[in-house]
């Protein structure tokens, strides 16, 4: 009986052992995950993209017929709790650019990089309406590794062409324009001909400095 309970108590040690290597190894391979292209979206990782607090995004549908910036994007835009407890992207019936909370808010950039493209909106649309006729206000940004990020329908844009800009730096105004029926910021990022999807960096306005100083009107 005793040779029996050494064996078994041997049994389980090993047991538990081989457990918790096993378990390692797989949170190892988490933090560490490695995949082929295919297997994965692959994404880019931003800064904030608006100078505020109530930031709102919903993402589009993947789309492999459009334009690397369309295929995999993001919209930001600010949105409020009102008396009634429902959030909202503008004040009373939102007929007019002012009426939402986006309007004109500080855009910050979302990688360190060069711009490499600008264009300045020749329009401003009323919300509801949208022109896909008209310029829209573009700024494209790219890192060294390649990667591009592109900010559309901003407006009073403060970069040029060949600027270098660090992450979180002012660059222009949420507008409304292009192909655009609201005041907000459309996002989409690639690298060489693969999009990426956006993740923001929640915690980079707090690791860089003062997030109340790029708020500052």
């Amino acid at each position: 009986m005793h040779t029996l309970n050494i064996f078994c108590s041997r049994w389980f040690t090993g047991i538990v052992m081989v457990t918790a290597l096993i378990v390692a190894n797989q949170a190892k391979a988490q933090t560490e995950i490695e995949t082929a292209p295919d297997t994965l979206t692959q994404t880019v990782l931003i800064h904030p993209v608006i100078a505020d607090d109530h930031i709102v995004s919903s993402e589009h549908t993947y789309n492999s017929d459009l334009r690397l910036g369309d295929q995999i994007a993001r919209d930001f835009s600010i949105a409020k709790i009102n008396k009634h407890g429902i959030l909202r992207r503008f004040k009373g019936q939102g007929l007019t650019n002012e009426d939402w909370y986006g309007w004109r808010k500080k855009v910050l950039a979302p990688i360190s990089g060069r711009i490499t493209r600008v264009n300045h909106p020749d329009t401003t649309n009323r919300p509801g309406v949208m022109n896909r006729e008209a310029q829209p206000g573009l700024v494209f940004f790219q890192r060294a590794d390649s990667t591009v990020v592109i900010y559309a329908h901003v407006r009073e844009i403060e970069v040029e062409e060949g600027e270098q800009v660090k992450a979180g730096e002012v660059i222009g105004r949420v507008g409304n324009n292009g192909n655009s029926r609201a005041p907000h910021i459309h996002v989409g990022a690639w690298k060489e001909e693969t999009p990426l999807q956006i993740q923001v960096d929640l915690y980079a306005e707090h690791r860089d400095g003062q997030p109340s100083e790029k708020r500052a009107e």
